[in-house]
């Protein structure tokens, strides 16, 4: 027997959104794209203004997010918001996209870079890469079939976990006496630096590490109390990952002035080898394991809430929006989820794909936001609801923010932007294709 997932109960706590929030924010990214961001850097005020900006543009979409979960609680995040805002049609688009390509792409690659670092950890050959890969994605998937106590327990745990290993990096870093002070010049940039340009490029890597903050709302049918604890995990998480970032970054400049990390390409790893020369290495690869495994866990814990939605509402996706009445869980979802990932993980045939999508994405994102302004126009704000802070300049940020760096990818790369077009755009015929197929109940 299985019911929708609505009647799912409402099991997570605040500590479980946050810890989802903060799991799925906190992958590799923090581990090696600095050496992107000190590239784009003149100075070190820049550099460090980078990430400090990048999570305040974040806060803006995260404090959208916060009222429009809390307007609607029910799982599915953006495809949820969508589907109200403009109609099913381009709910449908918006996760065929994001889900069939974007998410499952993310999928693949994180479970890549695990195996990589855990082969690396065991001594493991190239060979077992792949192997590693697929037994990660199962297990973690099995494990979230099973139940939500058990997904949201792996969850906590290593997001715990990849905390203490930041944590251990900033402290290691900040008492271990190797760094200096003279690695903080030039902190002011030459009166010929174009900050705006300058910023605009550290920015496209910084906020890709920043991604992940809107995560909790794709469960948002299972949260307790989400009027409370939705904005608190969405909101508090994000900020708690910039305060980390902000620490992190401090402590690598302080080993790696910026002409030396633009030219490392694994930036903690080289902070660690200067700190422990012998076996700093290692322990980095380590955190990455545990970082990259925390956050495939919460992935594969949201993006099956994501696609049960769709099912919910269309019929060509039907089997996957129920949940077992034994377990609790969108197994259907959560298995198709896994299958898709392991044919990337596999075959690695739609790796350009998921790069053409990033363009609509960001397109996507900015037309959430606008559903703000159509919701409040339409029905007001939402008595008991959360409100936006800075409303109406909080969500504009936020959406100009996204119309910029998708106008910005079309400039750059046109043909890549038209493919993403073009995938997207095969969302249309399935949404006619699932309506000739009749109601989901």
């Amino acid at each position: 027997m299985t019911d929708s997932l609505p009647s799912a109960p409402r099991r997570l706590g605040l500590w479980d959104a946050s810890a989802l929030v903060v799991g799925c924010i906190i992958g590799a990214g923090i581990f090696r794209l600095s050496d992107s961001v000190a590239r784009a850097s003149p100075s070190v005020f820049l550099f460090l203004a980078a990430w400090v900006l990048g999570g305040l543009l974040s806060l803006c979409g995260a404090l959208v997010w916060a009222e429009l979960a809390t307007r609607f609680p029910r799982n599915g995040g953006e495809y949820v918001f969508l589907s109200n805002g403009y109609g099913r049609a381009w709910g449908f688009v918006y996760g065929w996209t994001r889900l069939f390509v974007s998410r499952t792409g993310t999928l693949a690659i994180l479970a890549f870079v695990f195996a990589e670092h855990a082969a690396r950890v065991f001594g493991a050959g190239p060979g077992a890469v792949k192997p590693v890969a697929t037994a990660a994605v199962l297990g973690l998937t099995a494990l979230n079939i099973l139940g939500v106590r058990f997904g949201k327990s792996v969850q906590n745990l290593f997001t715990v976990l990849k905390l203490l290993a930041l944590f251990g990096i900033i402290a290691v870093g900040l008492l271990a006496g190797g760094g200096s002070p003279v690695h903080l010049t030039p902190f002011w940039p030459a009166e010929h630096t174009s900050i705006l340009s300058s910023l605009g490029l550290a920015l496209i890597p910084v906020l890709w590490t920043y991604g992940g903050w809107y995560e909790a709302a794709y469960v948002a049918g299972e949260v307790r109390d989400p009027n409370i604890n939705l904005p608190r995990a969405i909101v508090g998480g994000l900020l708690a990952t910039t305060g980390i970032y902000l620490l992190i970054n401090l402590v690598y400049v302080l080993y790696l002035p910026l002409d030396e990390m633009r030219v490392t390409d694994l930036v903690a790893a080289g902070v660690m080898d200067k700190i422990w020369p012998r076996g700093g290495g290692a322990v980095v690869a380590a955190m990455v394991m545990v970082s990259t495994f925390g956050a495939l866990n919460g992935f594969i814990f949201s993006s099956g809430r994501l696609l049960s939605a769709l099912g919910q509402d269309h019929a060509l996706f039907k089997k996957m929006g129920v949940v077992s009445a034994r377990t609790q869980t969108p197994a259907a979802a959560l298995a198709a989820n896994a299958v898709l990932a392991l044919v990337l993980v596999w075959t690695g045939t739609l790796d350009k794909i998921v790069t053409y999508t990033e363009v609509v994405i960001y397109l996507f994102f900015a037309a959430t936001g606008v559903s703000l302004f159509v919701f409040r126009r339409r029905e007001g704000a939402a008595p008991g609801g959360y409100r936006v802070w800075g409303y109406p300049w909080t969500p504009l940020a936020f959406i100009l923010l996204n119309v910029a760096i998708a106008l910005n990818g079309v400039a750059e790369e046109p043909a890549v932007a038209l493919a993403g077009i073009g995938v997207a755009a095969l969302g249309f015929p399935l949404y006619w294709a699932s309506r000739r197929l009749g109601p989901t109940t």
